[in-house]
């Protein structure tokens, strides 16, 4: 009797050992599985297999013929917004500026009609004074009426003189605009990446001289999934790492890898892809410190939801 009670309690023990360990175990193995979390689920949504690109890339061109005459930038000059980049030969604009401007500055058919309704003004008042005097016609009808039409045309020669004047004005105005059409100037802080042209070349309206790029931000395209879109504001912040090409046919220096840029959302796409996994192409603009966000190269984007920004065309 004895040894089964033993026997008993020697199982019970082995028992509830053996439970407790699958207890512990599978406590550690719930403990040990990685809890996974959906881009949506989250503050943030990643967009992954992105690429970058040029935010601001132009062809700058000439709005008239001619020929150049100051070209001197070459591949690689930094420019400033506004600064000179190029100039066609422009001595026959400014003698016809000249012309205008002296055109615009006279006023001796305004002075001459002034003075002739002064002298037309002081016959008619005699006339009319002579005839209430005597009582009488001593200047005839015909003779009042024709001193009183000389008064009106005088005038009319003011104001034909004064309208003149501001259509000499528009002529010069006219003149400065075409004049500005030889000078070529940057539209934005940028680098030259191409030179199409050189002194002495003639161009027409629209060849492109110069090709113009800006570095100081860049573009960041990526896509997201289509429940992930609908979350996505313009201006909501973004953070942005290079990534290695997916096929692996070339890794970048580990300077590029580490390096973190910040930017903001420009555009949600209203469309959706009509194959796949119907995502939804974004882009971001950031800032390019240190020039190493290259053109065309990888990255990846995670777009932060807890910032601010006005609701996309799509989750409207």
């Amino acid at each position: 009797m004895p040894a089964r009670k033993i026997t008993t309690w020697s199982l019970t023990a082995l028992l509830l050992t053996a439970t407790g360990g699958w207890f512990l175990q599978g406590a550690r193995a719930q403990r040990q599985i990685p809890r996974t979390r959906t881009a949506t689920g989250g503050g943030s949504i990643l967009a992954s297999n992105c690429r970058v690109k040029l935010l601001k890339h132009v062809n700058l061109g000439f709005d008239r013929v001619g020929t150049i005459k100051i070209l001197k930038l070459r591949e690689g000059d930094m420019v400033k917004g506004g600064e000179l980049i190029a100039q066609l030969d422009e001595s026959v604009a400014r003698a016809a500026l000249a012309t205008a401007v002296e055109k615009a500055q006279n006023k001796i058919h305004e002075r001459y009609a002034v003075k002739s309704l002064d002298v037309a003004e002081n016959e008619l008042q005699q006339a009319v004074e002579a005839n209430r005097r005597a009582k009488m016609d001593v200047v005839p009808d015909i003779e009042v009426r024709r001193l009183r039409l000389a008064k009106e045309r005088s005038a009319l020669q003011i104001e034909q003189a004064q309208h003149d004047r501001v259509i000499a004005g528009l002529d010069r105005d006219l003149a400065q605009a075409e004049l500005k059409t030889f000078f070529l100037s940057a539209p934005f802080d940028g680098m030259v990446s191409r030179r199409l042209k050189y002194a002495g070349e003639a161009v027409r309206q629209g060849d492109p001289v110069i090709e113009l790029v800006s570095i100081e931000k860049m573009k960041v395209e990526g896509r997201v999934k289509l429940e992930d879109a609908i979350r996505i504001r313009r201006g909501q912040s973004v953070t942005v790492k290079l990534a290695n090409p997916e096929d692996g046919s070339s890794r970048l220096p580990a300077a590029f890898l580490r390096a973190t840029f910040r930017g903001r959302i420009v555009y949600i796409d209203p469309g959706a892809s009509p194959v796949g996994e119907r995502d939804v192409r974004v882009w971001a603009e950031v800032e390019n410190h240190d020039g190493l966000l290259r053109h065309g190269l990888n990255a990846t984007m995670i777009i932060d939801r807890a910032t601010g920004g006005k609701p996309s065309k799509a989750s409207r």
